[in-house]
């Protein structure tokens, strides 16, 4: 299974997108039983976009919406020294 790689970039409506992305994932989290191997991480360090990390569980959740944010599959696990975690 794939970590998969979700960028918010839009300069007029990143922070809504940003925040609906995570309220949609946030629900399907909730929907699923809150899966304790389910994990998602934030980027911040970047004023253009949002950059989202989701373990391999987590990207099961809500598969539509990572087609809708075309998320990107991992090849590997990502470094997380630059991501903070994301509560869900």
């Amino acid at each position: 299974m794939d970590w998969y790689c979700v960028i918010i970039a839009d300069a007029l409506s990143r922070k809504a997108g940003a925040v609906a992305f995570l309220s949609a994932l946030r629900s399907a989290y909730d929907d699923a039983g809150q899966p304790e191997a389910a994990k998602a991480f934030v980027n911040r360090g970047s004023a253009s976009r949002f950059t989202f990390l989701l373990s391999p569980e987590a990207a099961t959740l809500a598969p539509a919406l990572l087609q809708r944010h075309e998320a990107i599959a991992c090849q590997r696990a990502p470094d997380l020294k630059r991501y903070a975690p994301l509560p869900l």
